[in-house]
């Protein structure tokens, strides 16, 4: 049985995982962000942590993957555009 609606607050990588987590539940899941996500190397405002060295650990992508099977994909296909 599907719930109503969910509402996440904050788009970062959490708000995004809490986001498709969620949508297995609820009918509909409403991501709220203050502000606009930005194309190409610029920082979000509200993301000045953006900037810092960041590493993903193995499990946190094998999780992420059986979110977004197609996601290591997509990124390598993005990052050969450029």
């Amino acid at each position: 049985m599907m719930l109503g609606k969910a509402i996440v607050i904050g788009g970062s990588i959490a708000g995004l995982l809490a986001a498709r987590v969620l949508s297995d539940y609820f009918k509909e899941v409403i991501l709220i962000e203050k502000d606009n996500y930005v194309v190409g190397d610029k920082v979000r405002n509200g993301a000045p942590q953006a900037n810092h060295v960041h590493i993903l650990l193995v499990k946190g992508k094998e999780i992420i993957l059986d979110f977004f099977p197609e996601l290591e994909k997509d990124l390598v296909k993005r990052g050969k555009q450029d």
